[in-house]
């Protein structure tokens, strides 16, 4: 499973839609579906801490094999 795959599980887990987590996180739609789209690695470290910190997960966990 993809870095943005498992991304996107854990975002849908805990949110009932990509766009109500966007508004939570404080990140434009926009750039969140970019990096799902997309790579996340070429995301800030501002916005992946913010999406990280609204998951309550550690960076390390998007790069997990599990």
């Amino acid at each position: 499973m993809s870095r943005e795959q498992r991304l996107r599980n854990l975002i849908l887990d805990k949110y009932p839609s990509l766009r109500q987590f966007s508004v939570e996180a404080d990140i434009p739609y926009s750039t969140l579906m970019t990096l799902l789209s997309r790579d996340i690695g070429g995301a800030s470290f501002d916005t992946v801490i913010k999406i990280c910190q609204t998951l309550d997960v550690e960076p390390e966990e998007l790069y997990s094999d599990k």
